[in-house]
């Protein structure tokens, strides 16, 4: 038989005529299955009863009675002032402070005292003394102010001494005598010591670790801030991928019932049933791993910005508001970036700062290698009173005046005779050369503080070179972040029109389900691809603001608000 054209199309339109009839059908009677009075569905709402169902046994994501709902500037002035990270980084200027003011103690004024009796007995020394033997009980004490001089190394005092002694010699002029001194004392440095000796050294290198300590704590803050930031988006991309995951899953479940409908009716086999219950499953599967993804994301979040408040048995939950497309593109000067870095980056200044400490031990080791050459002084004046020895007050040696002398001496006298410039003067000046041959040690210390400086240069070259790298890595990062956004925005278009036409396809009756489910899969891949394309704009914006050291001005930081830890 022979069939015209028209003929033969008209037979080929047939069948898919037929499965339009039929597909219009099982609609009406998947409509017809909604429950009276319930809500008409949308695009995001599940249709049919059992879809309506399985959605009680889904547990929502946020209980607004324990959740907080924060922006992205109220997490980071909340993450300073409770994160736990910062909260130990406040202690670190506070310590080295302390370092920096102990040094000091070095040159502190040094007070001594001694006190102390004695007794002792020798021959006699001269043939006209009729004792038997010189017996001598001495009491004594004495007292002592000296202090270490800054920069030149010097140590300086007075000495003030006193003594009492009984003697029973028959020829001495005191029975009781009493002793006084005063001297000054001086030992200056002239050539190892002077002005670069550990105590100064330790000095200056301390003040050079707490300006360290306070640039540690700049990046520690800097550190704290971008992880808080990255956290916030982190949890608004895990949000944005549950959200799509579980519209998949409405969509699966609603193909499912239309496919079930359908089967019932005796229109397609019980195959297509099973993929689409298969394509539900997998759905669910990937529901519970981003949920999962969720939960770790506001873990980590919570921590960042709210520290001790993660509990094991915490029900508090946080909401991440703000909107990860309400952003502007940022067109990076990669050039002017790196300036700023170099200004403002607390590891450059650290670098910087370890260089003038090895500049520091560096001086110290060359003043060490040199000889030893001290000059010692010391000057003061020493008077003697006491009562006077009764033996001498008569024969050939007696004194006319002594009787009188026994109530009038003692300690004042001995004290006020050279307050009047009626002391006995003393003096001692002395220089000691000492040096150790060859000096080994000092050679060595030399050399090895050469290398310290060779080295904290060399880390200050690296440090510059891995700042040029990460800016020119995040400047990168945002310019192919923000294009990756266009694209995945693009492809998301494109995915949810061969969705839409596919299901009209399938309504017709020239589709399957695993197909519609196919084309369901590539539109939660592209909304997935543009989250993550989002999530790394994010990431990478903060990324540069760290990198070139301008974070905490971005964000409105201000270190002084922070440096005080809080007393526990």
């Amino acid at each position: 038989m022979i069939l015209r054209s028209d003929q033969r199309a008209a037979q080929r339109d047939e069948p898919r005529f037929i499965q339009a009839v039929i597909g219009v059908v099982c609609f009406a009677f998947m409509l017809a299955s909604i429950p009276a009075g319930a809500a008409q569905p949308t695009s995001q709402e599940p249709i049919g009863a059992a879809v309506q169902e399985r959605n009680k046994e889904i547990r929502p994501l946020y209980d607004d009675t324990v959740t907080r709902r924060l922006t992205l500037a109220e997490a980071l002035a909340l993450s300073i002032q409770k994160n736990l990270d910062v909260e130990v980084a406040r202690y670190e200027p506070m310590i080295a402070e302390q370092n920096m003011l102990a040094a000091w103690g070095a040159f502190d004024l040094t007070f001594s005292a001694d006190l102390g009796r004695s007794k002792s007995e020798a021959p006699i020394s001269f043939a006209f003394d009729a004792v038997a033997k010189n017996r001598t009980q001495r009491t004594y004490g004495g007292t002592s102010l000296s202090t270490l001089l800054p920069l030149i190394g010097a140590t300086v005092g007075v000495e003030l001494d006193t003594g009492v002694s009984q003697q029973n010699s028959q020829i001495q002029t005191f029975s009781r005598q009493y002793d006084s001194s005063v001297y000054l004392t001086a030992k200056v440095p002239l050539l190892r010591g002077f002005i670069w000796g550990r105590p100064w050294t330790d000095v200056k290198v301390r003040e050079l670790s707490f300006d360290s300590s306070r640039e540690g704590f700049s990046r520690a803050v800097m550190d704290v801030t971008e992880a808080t930031i990255n956290a916030y988006w982190n949890l608004v991309a895990a949000h944005e991928r549950f959200r799509v995951e579980r519209k998949s899953l409405d969509t699966a479940w609603a193909l499912l019932v239309q496919t079930q409908t359908q089967y019932e009716v005796g229109v397609i086999s019980k195959v297509e049933v099973v993929e689409a219950t298969a394509g539900v499953a997998n759905r669910e599967f990937n529901l519970i791993v981003a949920r999962n993804d969720f939960e770790d994301a506001e873990d980590a979040l919570i921590n960042a910005v709210f520290g001790p408040e993660l509990t094991a048995i915490s029900t508090f939950r946080v909401r991440a508001i703000d909107d990860p497309e309400d952003y502007e593109v940022v067109d990076v000067d990669v050039e002017r970036a790196t300036r700023l870095a170099m200004q403002n980056l607390p590891a450059i200044q650290l670098a910087e700062q370890a260089i003038d400490q090895r500049e520091l031990e560096l001086k110290f080791a060359r003043n060490a290698r040199l000889p030893q050459f001290d000059l010692t002084a010391r000057y003061g004046f020493l008077n003697r009173s006491g009562q006077d020895n009764i033996r001498l007050c008569g024969g050939a040696f007696a004194r006319p005046t002594c009787l009188a002398d026994l109530d009038t001496t003692g300690y004042s006298n001995s004290y006020n005779n050279f307050f009047e410039d009626q002391g006995f003067e003393n003096y001692d000046f002395r220089g000691t050369f000492t040096i150790p041959i060859p000096n080994t040690a000092g050679r060595r210390l030399v050399t090895r503080s050469e290398l310290d400086l060779r080295r904290a240069r060399t880390q200050r070259s690296r440090t510059e070179l891995d700042v040029v790298v990460a800016v020119r890595s995040a400047a990168r990062g945002i310019l192919a972040s923000s294009r990756g956004i266009e694209a995945a925005e693009r492809r998301r278009l494109a995915a949810a029109e061969q969705l839409r036409a596919e299901r009209i396809r399938l309504e017709h009756g020239e589709s399957t389900p695993f197909e519609v489910l196919q084309r369901e899969s590539d539109l939660v891949e592209a909304e997935s691809q543009k989250i993550t394309a989002l999530q790394a704009y994010r990431r990478a914006t903060a990324r540069l603001e760290r990198a070139q050291g301008t974070i905490l001005d971005t964000y409105r930081i201000q270190l002084d608000d922070v440096r005080t830890p809080r007393m526990r």
